[in-house]
C-alpha cells in the first residue's frame, strides 16, 4: 500500500507545485473576480435577516439587530453589529484536507476486524502522513496565499493538516473573501464573519475550512459547580441505597475495579487553556491526601502563529481540576498526564473567549505527538455551529488521524440535555421557571461528541451503599440557576447528529442511519458527583465533564492491562456489550428532557443502549477482562495480570515485588483469642507502603491503618485486641519498581 502512496506522492510533489504557481498569479493584488473563488467549509456565523426574535411563553417578540447566529434554531443577535475593526488581529487556523479518506477510512475499520490485513497495525505519524495528510506542495501553495494576502508569524503543524497565521480583518477579508462584523455582549467583544469563506479556485480542494473567524459559539466546559463541602462532611460511607458526593478515589470501589491494575503504563492528556499552576497544586493536594504517589505532570502550551498569552482562566480551573483528579483517582494512577493547553483567548486590549481554532490545534498536537493513549475532552458547544464554523469537518480528521494510530479521544455528551444548541437556557416569570423562546420539541447534540471518531459519554445520577454500586438513572437536575443570572437544564446530552454518518459498527448494531450517542455513561450529578479540591478546598462538582473523566480513567486501566495494545475501542463495544451483559450497569430510567404543559420531551432510558446513557456505565473488573481481548494479548510489562491476591500463613513471610502503582494484597486469617496482629514488611529494594482494612480489601482510599515512612521498605502495622475474621493487607510501591520485600504476617 505504502509504496503505491509514495508513487503518488512523487506524483504530486512534481506537479502540483507548478499548476498552483500559475494558478495563483493572477490573484496577486487580490483582483480576483466573482467566478474565482471557491467555497470552504466555512460558513458565515452571523446571518443577515430583517426579522424579529420569537416570542417567548410570557414574552413579547423583540426587535434584532438585523443578525442572527448561524446556529441551531438561529437565535437572535439584540446588541448593534457594526464592522470590526480592520486593525483587529485574529489568530486562524487553515485546516488543508487529508488525501486518500476513502481508503482511511477502510483502514481504520480493519484496525478492529479480526482477519484484516492491518488489524492492531496502528501507524506511526509518520507513516500516516506519507499515506494520508497533505502533501508538502499542498501545504506550500496554501502559505504562498497566506503570505501573499498579508499574513504572519505562519507556521505549518507537523502532520500538515493545519496551517497557523496572524492577519487583521482587513487581511481575512482579502484572503478569503469574507466580511468581518462585531458586537458588545456582556461587556465581551464578540466578532464573526458575515459572509462564508473562501478560497482562490486553485486551492479548491485543498483547504478545507479557515477556522478561528468567530467567537460568538465556541467551545465551553461541560461542569456544574456546585457547593463548598465541609471537610467533615460525609462522602461515600453511609450504608444502604444513598444518593450521596464521593472523593475520585472512591470511583473505583464503586464501579468494582477490584484486583484490576492501575494505569501505572498508561499516559493520558488532557485538552485544556490557560495557565495550569493552581491545577497542580490542587492535584498534589488531592494525591497527598490520599497518600497516592505524585502524579508525573506534562504540560505542553499549543499556540496559534503569535498568540503567547498563557495566563490563568480562574472560571475554567474548576473544570481542569475535575478532569485530572478524577483521572487520577479513578485510574489509580498513570504513567504521565498531558496538559494541552491552549491560550487563554485574552488578546491586547480585548477580552474575548478563546476561539474554537485553538482547541482543534491542541486535538492535533496531542495526535502529532502519539504519546498520550486516551485523550479527555470535557468541552463541547453546539453542533450545528461548530459545522457551519468548518471546524466540525477538522475535528473529524484529527480524530480519525488518532484512531489510526490507536489512540482514543473521550468527550463529554454534553450538560444541557437535548437543548445543546442553545444553551439550555429557560426564563422565569413571576418565580415560574417558563420555556425560553425555542421549541421544546426539536433537540441539538454536542460537538465533538457527536465524531463517530470519538466515545461519547453521557451522565448518570448514582446510588451507593456505602462504596458498593447500588444504582444508576439517567442524570438529570431539572432546571436550576447557572450562577449568571440565567436558568438552565442540568442534564446528560444525548441524540442523534445532525450532520454525521453513522459508524458501521452503530449501522450493525443498532440499525442506524447517523451518529447516535452517547456510548456509555457514569455519574454525572453533581448531588452525587466528585468532591474535587479548588483553590484547596473541596467542593461538589458534577456534570458530563465529570462522566468522560471517569471513562478516560476505567479505560487507562484497561490499556496498562493490555500493554496499550488496544485501539479505538467503539467497534469492540458495540460488538461484544450486547453479548457480555456483565459488563454492564444498564441504565433504564429516566429522561434527559422537560416535562412542560402535560408533555415529557427528550429522550427517555430503555432496556440496552439509548439516547441518555448509551450502553450504561461498565463494571471495571468485567470490562478489563473484555477489553483485554481487544488487545494482542501481550501482559502489562514486569506484571502478570491479573494480580492476585495472596494468603499469608501466620508467621511465615513471603517475598514480593512489583511496579510503580500496582498494588500487591495479602490476606491472613485471625482466629478469635488473639491479643495482637501485626503486619511487616521489611529488606529487598524499593519503597513500600502498607494499607491494612478488616474485612474487605484495602487501599489507599480505603483502610483501617496505613504505615508510610519515605524512602523504605521497613514499615509495620499493630493492630490490638483484633477481632476474629480475615485481614487484608495491600503493599504499593513508590516511583520505582520494587523487589525481594519480605511481606509476614503475625497473630499473636
Amino acid at each position: 500500500m505504502f509504496s503505491r502512496i509514495q508513487e503518488l506522492k512523487s506524483c504530486n510533489k512534481a506537479l502540483l507545485p507548478m499548476a498552483l504557481a500559475l494558478a495563483l498569479v493572477p490573484l496577486c493584488g487580490h483582483a480576483a473576480s466573482a467566478t474565482s473563488w471557491a467555497p470552504t467549509a466555512t460558513h458565515a456565523a452571523l446571518l443577515k435577516t430583517v426579522s424579529t426574535s420569537a416570542a417567548g411563553v410570557g414574552r413579547a417578540a423583540a426587535p434584532t439587530s438585523g443578525y442572527v447566529i448561524n446556529a441551531h434554531g438561529r437565535p437572535a443577535v439584540t446588541a448593534l453589529v457594526a464592522p470590526l475593526d480592520s486593525t483587529k488581529v485574529l489568530h486562524v487556523a487553515v485546516s488543508v484536507n487529508l488525501r486518500n479518506v476513502d481508503q482511511l477510512q477502510a483502514f481504520n475499520k480493519g484496525l478492529n476486524t479480526p482477519g484484516s490485513a492491518n488489524y492492531r497495525q496502528f501507524l506511526t505519524p509518520e507513516q500516516f502522513k506519507a499515506a494520508y495528510a497533505p502533501t508538502d506542495a499542498q501545504v506550500r501553495a496554501v502559505v504562498a496565499y497566506m503570505q501573499q494576502s498579508g499574513f504572519t508569524n505562519i507556521t505549518v503543524s507537523p502532520n500538515n493538516t493545519l496551517v497557523y497565521a496572524d492577519g487583521n480583518a482587513a487581511a481575512v477579508s482579502r484572503a478569503f473573501n469574507a466580511t468581518m462584523k462585531s458586537y458588545t455582549e456582556n461587556g465581551v467583544l464578540r466578532f464573526g464573519n458575515d459572509s462564508d469563506a473562501m478560497v482562490p479556485q486553485a486551492l479548491s480542494g485543498i483547504v478545507g475550512a479557515v477556522i478561528g473567524l468567530q467567537n460568538v459559539r465556541v467551545k465551553h466546559p461541560l461542569s456544574h459547580v456546585g457547593a463548598q463541602v465541609s471537610p467533615a462532611a460525609a462522602t461515600g460511607t453511609q450504608s444502604g441505597p444513598v444518593n450521596t458526593l464521593h472523593p475520585p478515589t472512591q470511583f473505583p470501589l464503586i464501579y468494582d475495579a477490584g484486583n484490576t491494575p492501575t494505569a501505572y503504563n498508561t499516559t493520558v492528556g488532557i485538552i485544556t487553556w490557560g495557565d495550569l499552576t493552581q491545577t497542580q497544586a490542587d492535584l498534589n493536594t488531592m494525591t497527598t491526601v490520599n497518600g497516592m504517589n505524585p502524579v508525573n505532570v506534562k504540560v505542553v502550551p499549543v499556540t496559534l502563529a503569535g498568540e503567547r498569552d498563557f495566563s490563568d482562566d480562574p472560571n475554567s480551573d474548576a473544570e481542569w481540576n475535575l478532569d485530572s483528579q478524577t483521572i487520577v483517582g479513578t485510574s489509580g494512577g498513570v504513567k504521565q498526564l498531558v496538559f494541552y493547553t491552549v491560550a487563554n483567548g485574552r488578546y491586547g486590549a480585548y477580552d474575548e473567549e478563546l476561539t474554537d481554532a485553538g482547541i482543534t490545534a491542541a486535538y492535533n498536537k496531542a495526535v502529532v505527538d502519539n504519546i498520550a493513549k486516551v485523550i479527555n475532552v470535557s468541552l463541547g458547544e453546539d453542533e450545528t455551529a461548530a459545522h457551519q464554523a468548518g471546524n466540525q469537518a477538522a475535528d473529524d480528521a484529527i480524530f480519525a488521524q488518532a484512531v489510526a494510530q490507536g489512540q482514543t479521544f473521550s468527550a463529554a455528551s454534553g450538560d444541557q440535555g437535548v437543548y445543546t444548541a442553545t444553551r439550555g437556557e429557560f426564563e422565569t416569570n413571576a418565580g415560574v421557571v417558563l420555556p425560553a423562546p425555542f421549541s421544546l420539541s426539536v433537540y441539538s447534540s454536542s460537538e465533538p461528541a457527536t465524531s463517530p471518531n470519538v466515545i461519547a459519554v453521557g451522565g448518570t445520577e448514582l446510588a451507593t451503599d456505602g462504596t458498593a454500586w447500588a444504582g444508576e438513572v439517567t442524570w438529570n437536575d431539572g432546571i436550576a440557576d447557572a450562577g449568571d443570572g440565567n436558568n438552565r437544564i442540568w442534564a446528560t446530552g444525548g441524540g442523534v447528529s445532525l450532520f454525521e454518518a453513522a459508524p458501521a459498527w452503530q449501522v450493525a448494531t443498532l440499525g442506524a442511519t447517523t451518529r447516535q450517542l452517547p456510548d456509555i455513561a457514569f455519574d454525572a450529578s453533581s448531588v452525587t458527583g466528585a468532591v474535587i479540591y479548588i483553590n484547596g478546598k473541596r467542593y461538589s462538582v458534577g456534570g458530563t465533564s465529570l462522566a468522560s473523566p471517569i471513562f478516560v480513567g476505567v479505560f487507562a486501566r484497561a490499556q496498562t492491562y493490555a500493554n496499550n495494545s488496544i485501539g479505538f475501542p467503539a467497534s469492540n463495544m458495540y460488538r461484544d456489550f450486547p453479548n457480555n451483559p456483565a459488563v454492564l450497569h444498564d441504565v433504564t430510567s429516566g429522561n434527559n428532557g422537560v416535562w412542560y404543559a402535560g408533555t415529557t420531551y427528550g429522550y427517555n432510558a430503555a432496556t440496552g443502549w439509548d439516547f441518555t446513557t448509551g450502553f450504561g456505565s461498565l463494571d471495571i473488573s468485567a470490562f478489563n477482562l473484555l477489553a483485554y481481548t481487544w488487545g494482542n494479548g501481550t501482559p502489562p510489562s514486569g506484571t502478570t495480570p491479573p494480580p492476585t491476591v495472596t494468603a499469608l500463613t501466620n508467621n511465615v513471610a513471603v517475598t514480593t515485588q512489583g511496579t510503580p502503582g500496582v498494588a500487591q494484597q495479602f490476606t491472613l486469617e485471625v482466629p478469635v483469642g488473639k491479643t495482637s496482629v501485626t503486619f511487616r514488611t521489611s529488606g529487598g529494594t524499593g519503597d513500600v507502603t502498607l494499607y491494612e482494612k478488616f474485612g474487605s480489601a484495602a487501599s489507599a482510599s480505603s483502610y483501617d491503618h496505613v504505615s508510610a515512612h519515605a524512602n523504605t521498605n521497613t514499615e509495620a502495622i499493630t493492630i490490638r485486641a483484633p477481632a476474629a475474621g480475615t485481614y487484608y493487607l495491600t503493599v504499593t510501591g513508590g516511583n520505582a519498581v520494587f523487589g525481594g520485600v519480605s511481606v509476614l504476617g503475625s497473630a499473636q
